[in-house]
């Protein structure tokens, strides 16, 4: 008999099984151009369309996994939980929390990182700075893509497709006016490796942000510092730029060294 018709045991049953759930949850979330639909996600993993309709259908029920409206299927709520969880046992974010605290201590404004969870920009680390008269967000905040500075700066550096998704998530069908109206900003954002936020965000608020990326070149999150614009007056705030551009830089070469 040949090799290739020779029925699995039991236990190497369950094994390729497994085998395949996790190769099918590996590219859903991780391509480079997630998030995909199902019969990418079956070639992507290579495994079948009829098997990675199953596998998809048990990671949707799971939590581990979400349909997302014609783009595809991204983390679920179960997958957004356990990630959340490892990364707050993790290196990197006392490393981020660290980075936050160094900016604001520098700047004396907010320093804020966030991390692209699935197809939401999620607030992580937060310093406040000694000042009454700050800019207010707390960790766990989702950050609005399109009109924060981090948000920017992510966006920027993301492929289109998942660009378009991360603003399909936050504004549904107005996804492409949105991208449209913010096309110029990002593609200076990526000439000048920062975005900014001149009261788009909030009235009174001005913000720089960067991108931290993988050894893709793709963002995974970004840091940003922020202030009241009447303090943090544009000079201030581009003042801040090489510390934040700095930072952001260790913080990418750690992710790819560590990859």
């Amino acid at each position: 008999m040949n090799a290739k018709t020779v029925p699995l045991s039991g236990s190497e049953s369950r094994t390729s099984y497994l085998a395949r759930l996790l190769d099918v949850l590996d590219v859903a979330v991780t391509h480079d151009r997630a998030p995909l639909q199902l019969g990418e996600i079956a070639a992507a993993a290579g495994v079948p369309p009829s098997t990675a309709s199953r596998l998809v259908a048990l990671l949707v029920e799971r939590g581990f996994l979400v349909q997302l409206d014609r783009s595809g299927y991204a983390a679920g709520p179960r997958l957004l939980h356990l990630s959340v969880r490892t990364l707050d046992q993790m290196h990197a974010a006392d490393r981020l929390k660290a980075s936050v605290e160094a900016l604001a201590e520098q700047t004396g404004e907010s320093a804020s990182a966030g991390l692209l969870v699935g197809d939401e920009i999620v607030l992580v680390a937060r310093k406040e700075p000694e000042h009454s008269l700050r800019a207010v967000a707390r960790v766990g905040d989702v950050l609005n893509p399109h009109t924060s500075a981090m948000g920017k700066a992510v966006l920027a550096m993301l492929p289109a497709r998942r660009r378009l998704a991360v603003l399909r998530t936050a504004v549904g069908d107005r996804a492409e006016q949105a991208l449209r109206e913010v096309e110029a900003e990002l593609a200076t954002a990526r000439t000048e490796g920062f975005a900014v936020d001149e009261e788009s965000y909030a009235v009174g608020l001005r913000c720089r942000a960067a991108a931290i990326l993988d050894r893709s070149g793709h963002a995974v999150g970004g840091i940003s510092v922020a202030g009241p614009a009447a303090r943090f007056t544009r000079e201030n705030a581009n003042a801040c730029v090489p510390a934040l551009l700095a930072e952001v830089e260790r913080l990418s070469l750690e992710i790819r060294s560590n990859h």
